[in-house]
């Protein structure tokens, strides 16, 4: 496997465990709380950045996966198992995608909108790896913080 994408499935591992670190030990009513009017609970993050994780580092590697933004937010009464589950699935995917994966093509251009009913998006599939790593980073603050709150109400 190339350098640059094992870097990628290092990274992400590491911030799928902070995640973990952030849901363990707790219930399902406590994943699902949420600190209050259109702010996540830890569950709606969960699936959220699983599925929109899967979503751009699936345009860079050209095998982009389903998904329901709207629905994401929506999420409620899963178990910490199977939110586990889906960042298990994720990484799984990429150590075999990967594998096949050339690192010069990631300076390839692609068009989002061919993928999800958006305006033209012209990006290389670098960027896409790119904005799945940051956007998994984005909301892993989102959870420490949801965390926090939850921890002291």
């Amino acid at each position: 496997m190339d350098p640059i994408f094992a870097a990628v499935i290092s990274r992400l591992e590491a911030m799928h465990q902070e995640y973990f670190d952030y849901m363990d030990g707790l219930s399902t009513e406590e994943l699902d709380w949420s600190p209050g009017p259109e702010m996540n609970s830890l569950c709606v993050l969960a699936v959220h950045v699983t599925a929109a994780e899967r979503f751009w580092i699936g345009i860079g590697i050209d095998d982009v996966s389903e998904r329901n933004r709207p629905a994401e937010f929506l999420a409620a009464g899963y178990e910490l198992e199977a939110l586990r589950a889906g960042f298990a699935a994720n990484i799984a995917f990429y150590k075999e995608a990967f594998k096949a994966l050339d690192a010069s093509r990631l300076a390839e251009v692609v068009d989002v909108s061919h993928f999800m009913a958006r305006p033209s998006q012209r990006v290389t599939r670098g960027y896409a790896l790119l904005r799945g790593l940051d956007h998994t980073a984005e909301h892993l603050g989102h959870a420490g913080i949801t965390r926090q709150l939850l921890d002291r109400r």
